[in-house]
C-alpha cells in the first residue's frame, strides 16, 4: 500500500511547495493561493480515504464487497467535492475564485489518475 500512497503524497507536497514559492505571484495571476491550497488538502484527504476503501475492496472475498467498496469510494469523492464546491460558491458569492476552483478540479483528476494507476499496479503484483 505504501507504493500506492507514495505518489499521492509526492503530488501533495509538490503542489504545496509550488504554491508556497508562487504565493505572492498567484494573486496577480488571478488565483487565490488559499483556495488552491484548501482544494489540494481536501482532494488529498479524500484520496487517502478512497485508497483505504479501495484497498479493502481488493481484499474483499465477494464481488459485492469489491463493487460496493469501489463505487462507494468513487461516489464519496465525487459528491463530497461537489458539495464543497456548491458551499464555496454560495458563501463566496461574487468573490469566488474560478481559476483556483478549476485548478483544484484538475488536481482532483490527477489524484484520481495516480490512485487508480497505483491500485492497478497493486492488483497486478498480487
Amino acid at each position: 500500500m505504501r507504493k500506492v500512497l507514495q505518489p499521492v503524497v509526492v503530488l501533495f507536497v509538490v503542489v504545496n511547495v509550488i504554491c508556497g514559492i508562487l504565493f505572492r505571484w498567484l494573486p496577480s495571476a488571478g488565483m487565490d493561493p488559499i483556495v488552491l491550497l484548501a482544494g489540494n488538502l481536501l482532494v488529498f484527504i479524500l484520496t487517502l480515504l478512497s485508497c483505504y476503501l479501495m484497498k479493502n475492496g481488493l481484499t474483499a472475498t465477494s464481488t459485492t464487497g469489491f463493487l460496493s467498496s469501489v463505487y462507494g469510494s468513487f461516489i464519496m469523492k465525487l459528491f463530497f467535492v461537489g458539495l464543497v464546491v456548491v458551499v464555496y460558491v454560495k458563501l463566496s458569492g461574487d468573490q469566488m475564485n474560478v481559476p483556483a476552483v478549476f485548478t483544484s478540479m484538475v488536481l482532483y483528476l490527477l489524484y484520481t489518475f495516480i490512485e487508480v494507476k497505483g491500485l492497478l499496479l497493486l492488483v497486478k503484483k498480487d
